[in-house]
Formats: structure tokens, C-alpha cells, sequence
């Protein structure tokens, strides 16, 4: 049997190595429906996660989604500059601050969460519903197995 990438690197019969070539295809393939909206892949990610918990941190929201904590400062600033997130006091712990999304937040990300699963539809356009379910079962299976081991992106 012949694959169409076969003989591109010697770590091509490798899982490992498909996976990581795999999820930079994803990523590079959701990069531009995030840069119509004016986001990155990161802030993506931050905003939809604030979105479904209930008055998060931004400990908790580094934490949850495995970015350093410096980081998520960052990221938090760029939302709050983008207008896409609010810092509220926390009344229970006034040294922390709730990161709040905002409405015009919430617009945006149902138009990225949209554009995103569209985008998923195509990219996996080639296999079927079974082989995209099973993808979808046993790499949160492995991801499961191995939490934390590293950073997000």
C-alpha cells in the first residue's frame, strides 16, 4: 500500500510524528478563520473556555488550559484591549479577578465556533463519520492518559 506521504521523513512510520503533522495541519488550516475574526488559535481558546465555566480566574483558566500563568496575563490584557473580555474583582478574594467575556465576545465566538466546525467538516471531508468518531474517541483517550505532560499551545 502506497501513502502519499511516505518517504517525507524517516519518522514518517512513527505515530507520534503523523499526529504532530496532523495537528499542524489543523492548526495552520483554523489559523486563518481565527485571523478573519481578528484572534489567534490562543485567545480562541481562552475565550471559549471563560465562556462555559462559571466566573473563572485567570489562574484557573491557565490551569484548565494549561498555559503559564505569565502567559495568560497576556493573553488576558489582549482580550480586555480587544474588548473581548472584562476584569472583575472578585468579591469573595479581592486580590483576583474575574476574566468576564463580554457580549460583543460572545457574538464573536459563536461566529469562530461555527466557522470552526465548518472547517473541521472539511478537513476531515476524507474519512468517514466511524474513522472521525474513533480519531475523536482514542486521541482524548491518549490525551487523558497523559495530562499536563505539556504546555498548551
Amino acid at each position: 500500500m502506497s501513502e502519499a506521504n511516505e518517504g517525507v521523513s524517516p519518522l514518517w512510520h512513527l505515530t507520534g510524528f503523523r499526529l504532530i503533522k496532523l495537528g499542524e495541519l489543523v492548526q495552520a488550516t483554523t489559523a486563518s478563520v481565527f485571523e478573519a475574526m481578528e484572534l489567534n488559535a490562543r485567545q480562541f481558546h481562552v475565550l471559549a473556555t471563560a465562556a462555559t465555566m462559571a466566573e473563572p480566574s485567570q489562574r484557573e483558566l491557565s490551569r484548565t488550559l494549561g498555559i503559564d500563568p505569565n502567559v495568560m496575563v497576556g493573553v488576558v490584557d489582549e482580550l480586555e484591549r480587544l474588548e473581548l473580555v472584562e476584569r472583575v474583582r472578585n468579591p469573595q478574594d479581592r486580590r483576583r479577578y474575574i476574566v468576564t467575556p463580554t457580549l460583543r465576545a460572545l457574538e464573536v465566538l459563536a461566529r469562530a465556533q461555527a466557522a470552526v466546525a465548518r472547517t473541521e467538516e472539511e478537513f476531515f471531508a476524507g474519512i468517514s463519520e466511524e474513522e472521525r468518531r474513533v480519531l475523536h474517541e482514542l486521541s482524548g483517550r491518549l490525551i487523558g492518559q497523559h495530562p499536563r505532560v505539556t504546555k498548551s499551545e
